[in-house]
């Protein structure tokens, strides 16, 4: 008699929380739904476009702002500039959503392709001559969405039948990615139009003096590669100088700064040399700054 009713309890407490099967259950054991499932799909879908739309309208501002400081103004309100910036605004908030949301790298970044893959398609049609303004932006924002779930659908159990927590934890040591965006600003008030050339040699030589500060460059290989990388960002500086104050110049500053943000991205993943923190910070403001420098180019 114990061993049936012992029996029952654990068929009954397997059933009723489906620990183990992953399977969300209701009331007396019976599995989710259908249409649970399709609701749980649909209000994840519209959390998304939600975020979407605040990522748009919180860096509105910023953009606005280093528009005026820069002046480049004009630049920003061309079709295909201000939709790369829209795209650019809304990766930003989802990327930062879904990973707080616990979703895994790869889901975040087939949700950014879905969501840049219309404006994609329509600034190619655009510049072709076989789309106006209107029709980005429209149809731009219109397709995003089913683009979304169809990005939803190659993981629809996780959207469907997972429940996400929150990891604020992860939100909380981003705090290098705020630091370097406070020098972003810094910078971009101070003029990007006037940036030394040189600047690329000085943010490629604080990993090998920091390196040697620390004595967290080890081994041959990684002096070398030190000793490597100097060498090309000084090459870069010293043509861009050659070509300063014409676009050629500026665009050879932007491509050495994304270049440092690669190095950044490497060093932060292999944590060598430099702390995490820092590589984290560079990698926001190289990128970032490379970015302004490209505008006011482009403006000029």
């Amino acid at each position: 008699m114990r061993t049936e009713t012992t029996g029952r309890a654990e068929a009954a407490g397997a059933h009723g929380t489906g620990h183990g099967s992953g399977q969300e259950t209701g009331p007396g054991g019976v599995p989710a739904t259908r249409a649970r499932e399709a609701t749980r799909f649909v209000a994840h879908l519209a959390e998304m476009v939600v975020v979407m739309v605040l990522g748009m309208m919180l860096l509105a501002p910023a953009w606005s702002w280093a528009g005026a400081v820069l002046g480049v103004e004009a630049v920003l309100l061309r079709t295909d500039v201000a939709a790369a910036v829209m795209v650019l605004d809304m990766v930003a908030a989802m990327t930062v959503w879904m990973r707080v949301r616990r979703h895994g790298w790869l889901a975040i970044w087939e949700m950014n392709a879905a969501m840049a893959a219309p404006f994609a398609v329509l600034l190619a049609l655009f510049w072709a001559g076989a789309a106006t303004p209107g029709d980005v932006m429209l149809w731009g924002h219109v397709l995003m969405v089913p683009a979304m779930a169809g990005a939803m659908l190659l993981r629809r159990a996780a959207y469907s039948q997972h429940v996400h927590g929150l990891d604020l934890a992860w939100l909380r040591r981003r705090w290098p990615v705020l630091l370097g965006l406070a020098v972003l600003a810094a910078t971009i008030a101070g003029g990007a139009g006037r940036l030394p050339a040189w600047l690329i040699v000085v943010v490629a030589l604080v990993y090998p003096v920091v390196g040697v500060l620390r004595r967290s460059i080890r081994g041959r290989s990684m002096a070398l590669l030190q000793a490597a990388g100097i060498v090309v960002f000084a090459g870069i500086a010293l043509l861009a100088t050659a070509f300063a104050g014409q676009d050629t110049g500026a665009h050879l500053v932007a491509a050495g700064l994304v270049g440092h943000g690669v190095w950044d991205v490497l060093h932060h993943r292999a944590n060598a040399v430099v702390w995490r923190w820092y590589a984290e910070s560079c990698v926001v403001y190289d990128v970032l700054l490379a970015l302004a420098v490209v505008l006011v180019a482009v403006a000029s």
